[in-house]
């Protein structure tokens, strides 16, 4: 049997990896805690089905794309990434406590057994104890990605952030609108027309957003109409080079907000939008996890390129020419 009937097989194994990605830390768990994922043992059209999110199902095959379509790393790689992030950065108490609290959210929601076979399927088989090491070691991986790309702005984010960037949230709530034109017909503005129902979900984001026990990030991803609600209504950087990209009053508001400022609601060719300015600084726009994954997917060979760095400053060598090979290759690869 190949590995990939294998793995369609026996998708288990990769389900908690999926669930865990690539050290995704304790803010991407808490993103999708309250997220309906069903473990699911049937077939569909004589495909496996993994498991449902929000009711959707999410086949083996598919799983087995997006964990091994490259063929992944080797343990033996998983190991050496391991021993630069141990070398590099002390383990702290706070690194504790985020990872002793990622690892009990997924022990409650999987069974021990799951968590076991995904760990041991990334090089981690030292038993459950591991589940935290695993996310002390995605901390320290996330601080090694942000020194290396802040210590390579030019390369990595000048671009991204361009002139005046800000890093963008928004909670959208569809509307029809009504245009509204100058003396010469010409479109300067929108006006929403709502239902009474649009109308009180406008009001009730509001009361939730007035909440203190609430995120701007779960309000949206509870009530926006947008795309981006699954990922807590980010959109991402808008800056001067790219406004023109986005609805103009959209953008006008977005680039005037101040940093960490929420805005009034304010009306777009789509409805109702409420926006938050999450950051203007470099070193604060890396701190976001979802936009530290466009720059992993803009950039995908960084993280690698990253590793290999640190290991050239702590004077690591590589002794084994398989492993060495296997390595470079994932840089020549992309």
């Amino acid at each position: 049997m190949d590995k990939k009937e294998l793995f369609k097989k026996y998708w288990f194994v990769g389900l908690v990896a999926l669930v865990l990605l690539a050290f995704v830390g304790f803010y991407a768990v808490q993103a999708y805690k309250n997220r309906d994922v069903v473990v699911s043992n049937k077939q569909t059209d004589g495909k496996y089905v993994a498991f449902e999110l929000d009711g959707e199902p999410v086949y083996a095959d598919e799983l087995y794309e997006s964990l091994y379509e490259a063929d992944g790393l080797s343990q033996a790689v998983v190991a050496f990434e391991r021993a630069i992030f141990n070398e590099a950065y002390e383990t702290t108490e706070e690194m504790k406590n985020i990872a002793a609290n990622s690892a009990a959210s997924i022990l409650s929601r999987y069974s021990e057994e799951y968590v076991l076979q995904s760990l041991a399927a990334m090089g981690y088989t030292g038993g459950i104890d591991d589940l935290t090491q695993y996310y002390i070691d995605g901390q320290k991986q996330e601080l090694l990605i942000k020194e290396y790309v802040s210590a390579n702005s030019d390369k990595y984010l000048k671009d991204m952030l361009g002139t005046d960037g800000r890093l963008i949230y928004h909670i959208l709530v569809k509307t029809d609108v009504n245009e509204v034109t100058d003396e010469d017909g010409n479109v300067i503005g929108y006006e929403a027309v709502p239902t009474d129902e649009q109308k009180e979900k406008l009001a009730q984001i509001q009361d939730a957003l007035n909440d203190e026990n609430n995120t701007f990030e779960y309000v949206a991803y509870l009530y926006s109409d947008d795309g981006s609600k699954d990922k807590g209504g980010y959109i991402g950087v808008i800056n001067e080079e790219n406004r023109e990209m986005y609805d103009k009053a959209f953008a006008d508001e977005s680039m005037r907000l101040a940093d960490g400022e929420v805005s009034d609601v304010i009306t777009s060719q789509f409805g109702y939008h409420i926006i938050r300015n999450a950051g203007v600084d470099a070193d604060t726009i890396l701190n976001d996890y979802y936009f530290l994954s466009d720059l992993e997917s803009n950039f995908p060979t960084m993280i690698l390129e990253a590793i290999l760095n640190k290991s050239d400053e702590l004077g690591f060598e590589i002794k084994n020419e398989d492993l060495k090979t296997q390595i470079l290759s994932q840089l020549e690869e992309n």
